[in-house]
């Protein structure tokens, strides 16, 4: 079996620092392809990698998109469309729903432009008409290919990574299942049970093929053990992750977690200047404060963090009603950002055993 390699980590456990470790420990000839899905994180590992490992031509950083049309699309379309040639990205065209799957207009508008909705099935359309062409080339131009924040994709990317895994080429893909609060194409019906959190029965499913392998790594030197605790208990038992163990030794005069009252909000904002967070504009309205959404603050660390919290996150408090899949990653991600304390705007406490802080 190839080299099939996927390490589920917690938030703070260094997961795009490993990767940029490996390329450092790497030797100089070892040719490696290094993907993700943002804008924001393709920056910071070309930042880190050229920081740590300096200007080695061999190792390239790329965005997925990118990568389904430089090395699946653009050199192999011929096989399903003769005479096209693309010129540019369409990131914004709604789903092509009147189009057949054969239809040329499916995947390009009328400037030649290839959709971003439905890049990656034409990518999977075209590795097939060329009997994998695409995915041969590439194990002649790398040797290695690393996927960070993997719990991204979804619908037919699903099906290019079945391709990769079996390619004579070593595949390392880090993410985390519980930060699974984006996707690159979020309108895709392909593959839709497996979408969001649900992605993780889709990697254990190729590790009972005998595909993949999975290690999970559930060490954090980030968020202290009480908050990395609290943020494990957002999830229900039946998911099988390995508790998270604090590396986060810092003692600091205000640690730990805290429900806070609404008028005490100002108070705790002058003493402590935390990062604000909210789930989205409607679970904090007419609050004259500067919030920072969920999801945008995925990848922050702070050393403390308040949060606004939904009405449903108020009944996990209250009452430890669970929250729906997504709801508990999104929540996840804003608790993680911080280091050393995170507090949570209450008015009443209900069953919470969190204690209050009083200015």
């Amino acid at each position: 079996m190839p080299d099939n390699q996927l390490t589920l980590a917690v938030a703070g456990a260094r997961k795009t620092q490993g990767i940029v470790e490996a390329c450092v420990a790497a030797p100089p000839q070892e040719r490696i392809l290094v993907l993700t899905y943002t804008t924001a994180n393709q920056d910071e590992l070309r930042r880190r990698i050229a920081s740590q490992v300096g200007l080695r031509p061999a190792i390239e950083v790329m965005g997925w998109f990118t990568f389904l049309i430089r090395h699946f699309v653009k050199p192999a379309l011929p096989f399903v469309y003769s005479g096209v040639r693309v010129t540019g990205f369409d990131f914004d065209s709604m789903p092509q729903q009147y189009a057949s799957n054969d239809a040329y207009e499916r995947y390009f508008n009328s400037e030649a432009q290839v959709r971003r909705v439905h890049l990656a099935q034409l990518a999977t359309r075209i590795s097939d008409a060329s009997q994998n062409a695409a995915v041969a080339c590439l194990s002649r131009i790398y040797d290695t290919i690393y996927i960070d924040e993997a719990q991204d994709l979804c619908g037919y990317d699903l099906e290019i990574l079945l391709r990769l895994m079996k390619a004579p080429i070593a595949l390392h893909m880090v993410g985390d299942v519980r930060q699974a609060v984006l996707l690159t194409n979020e309108r895709e019906k392909k593959h839709k049970r497996y979408q969001y959190m649900k992605i993780w029965d889709w990697f254990r499913e190729q590790q009972k093929k005998g595909q993949l392998h999975i290690e999970q790594r559930a060490e954090t030197w980030r968020c202290r053990q009480e908050i990395a605790s609290f943020a494990d208990s957002l999830f229900d038992a039946s998911w099988a992750f390995t508790p998270t163990t604090s590396i986060n030794t810092a003692c600091t005069d205000h640690d730990g977690l805290f429900l806070v009252h609404e008028t005490d909000v100002p108070a705790y904002l002058e003493q402590f200047d935390p990062l604000l967070l909210r789930q989205s504009a409607n679970s904090a309205k007419n609050k004259p404060y500067d919030f920072m959404n969920f999801r945008v603050s995925k990848g922050l660390s702070r050393l403390r963090v308040m949060i606004w919290p939904t009405s449903n996150i108020c009944k996990f408090l209250q009452s430890s009603t669970r929250l729906e899949d997504r709801a508990a990653a999104e929540f996840y991600v804003a608790v993680t950002r911080a280091e050393q304390s995170v507090a949570i705007v209450l008015n009443t406490p209900g069953e919470s055993p969190i204690p209050y802080w009083r200015p």
